[in-house]
């Protein structure tokens, strides 16, 4: 088993590197951490000046070069796929542009190879090594790069495996054990930033931009705001190379889950004290194998199967719902199970926080979904919109998000597949000229990145019912701060809470114990 995911390393939303000390348990030594000030960006790497801005701009023309002389022979021959002597060299040769090509066309496999249900299961099978397997680069980099961070010393209190575990498209992970003041060795595992990823991600984020650029030209397209789409994007892969900004998420999942019960309890690595660093990390080690690797133990539909996806989900809507401060990248590769049964989420650099009213509205928006009144649902994206002067017939759309809302009510496994419903409001937006927002693109990806790790595994995972319960619960108690201040008593709104909680929550049980029934 691998102790920390390679496929993302360290991109986050703001959690303070300052808290890590005392926010794990005493027996693990945890990093006073370096501050996230000055964290090492892809402006920090370029000259200063004019000279930047053209070595950027010579380093993207290249690039673009670089990708049109691999992609089109690639989309020219695909034709080559209709006659099964061809069909499997094509695919090699996609797999291995796609794993030589930079951590973009990277990120868009491994996404692909999470999707049984858009892709078949042979185009997800090709791809599926890129999920921690991409080629490594050689050991002699990393010594430099650990005596760049961490000075002589640290080859005589870190023991380092030379072969790696694991390898992504921002950073390689090895096995490693730390001597300990009492002389014992503690196993961890060693994270790497790949060399010159932050100048192939800056050219990358330049196309993407300019693509954003064409794509808003498009009447329909632009109201899925590209744009917003790209900059939040870029926004987290830049954050991915300052390894100390995942040192602080870890810190803080941990924290969030420190009293998580059994349903919704999830294990992260732990950051060491004095080792984590931009370039570096080091944190404990986590025994285990990768989600898909368990699950093939077990066969369709067996019980350990559901009970696990059934706290992966919880978990996540904990994460969304109630912490606000969820992995945006959990993709199966990043998703173990250890030798004692625990779920665990490595690489957790892309960590997404919302501002309040943006997590506010989130929560009213799925509330009136679960309460089925669309319309008014409708209303709320509209309000959240920032060219409300734009929208096109608000009626309309709000019209449509209902006709959607009632669909789910009268077919109560709609909402299973999160994808069918965001795809909807996505091209109701198109037509009504509805600007969305960033934060609920972002929303969006990640939990089509969940769902096709989720349907990987239990195909028939009930997702909705679960997911109500926390829904509910965060909505009735934000209206209740709301009165607080309001109202001489809340008892009435207690009770309320109560009720309608435990109405979803029996709900879910059901679903659940039902789902398992028919597995059985």
């Amino acid at each position: 088993g691998a102790g920390a995911g390679a496929g993302g390393a360290g991109a986050g939303a703001g959690a303070s590197l300052a808290s890590c000390e005392g926010a794990l348990d005493a027996h693990v030594p945890v990093a006073a951490c370096a501050p996230t000030d000055g964290l090492l960006t892809i402006e920090a790497e370029l000259p200063p000046g004019l000279a930047g801005v053209l070595k950027r701009r010579v380093i993207a023309v290249l690039r673009t070069i670089y990708l049109m002389v691999v992609l089109v022979p690639l989309a020219a021959a695909y034709p080559m796929t209709y006659w099964s002597m061809t069909d499997d060299w094509w695919w090699s040769w996609c797999v291995h542009v796609s794993e030589t090509s930079g951590a973009l066309l990277i990120k868009l496999a491994q996404w692909a190879s999470s999707r049984p249900d858009l892709f078949s299961e042979a185009v997800c099978d090709k791809f599926r090594h890129l999920q921690d397997n991409t080629p490594p680069h050689a050991w002699p980099f990393t010594a430099r790069t650990l005596d760049e961070m961490f000075g002589p010393r640290w080859r005589s209190e870190l023991r380092v495996d030379q072969t790696p575990i694991g390898s992504g498209c921002i950073a390689q992970v090895y096995r490693g054990e730390l001597r300990q003041p009492d002389g014992s060795w503690l196993p961890v595992a060693v994270k790497v930033l790949h060399p010159d990823v932050a100048t192939h991600i800056n050219a990358d984020m330049d196309l993407l931009k300019f693509c954003a650029g064409l794509l808003h030209a498009l009447p329909r397209v632009r109201w899925l705001n590209p744009s917003g789409m790209v900059e939040e994007f870029t926004s987290m892969l830049v954050r991915q190379l300052d390894l100390r900004v995942e040192a602080a998420n870890l810190v803080r999942f941990t924290a969030n889950f420190a009293d998580a019960d059994e349903a919704t309890r999830v294990v992260f690595p732990h950051p060491i004290a004095g080792y984590v660093s931009p370039k570096v990390l080091v944190e404990t080690y986590i025994d285990g194998e990768p989600l898909m690797v368990w699950a093939a133990k077990y066969p369709q539909g067996a019980p350990e199967r559901h009970q696990m996806m059934s706290r992966g989900i919880d978990a996540f809507c904990k994460m969304l719902f109630t912490d606000n401060f969820f992995h945006g990248d959990l993709h199966p590769g990043n998703i173990f199970v250890t030798r004692d049964g625990e779920l665990a989420m490595l690489d957790a650099g892309i960590a997404i926080e919302y501002t309040d009213y943006d997590h506010e509205m989130l929560i009213e928006i799925l509330s009136c979904f679960l309460k089925y009144d669309g319309y008014a649902g409708g209303l709320k994206i509209i309000e959240h919109t920032k060219l409300q002067s734009d929208v096109s017939d608000p009626h309309g759309f709000c019209t449509k998000i209902k006709d959607m809302v009632l669909m789910a009510r009268d077919n109560p496994t709609f909402f299973d597949q999160i994808s069918n419903c965001i795809s909807l409001i996505c091209e109701a937006a198109c037509d009504h000229h509805v600007l969305m927002a960033q934060g609920f693109i972002s929303v969006a990806l990640s939990v089509k990145v969940v769902e096709g790790a989720v349907i990987q595994i239990e195909p028939d995972a009930v997702v909705a019912p679960r997911a109500k319960a926390v829904i509910v619960r965060e909505h009735v108690k934000r209206k209740g701060r709301n009165l607080l201040g309001r109202r001489p008593s809340t008892g009435d709104l207690i009770e309320h809470s109560n009720k309608t909680f435990e109405k979803f929550a029996q709900e879910a049980r059901a679903a659940s114990e039902q789902h398992a029934k028919k597995a059985g």
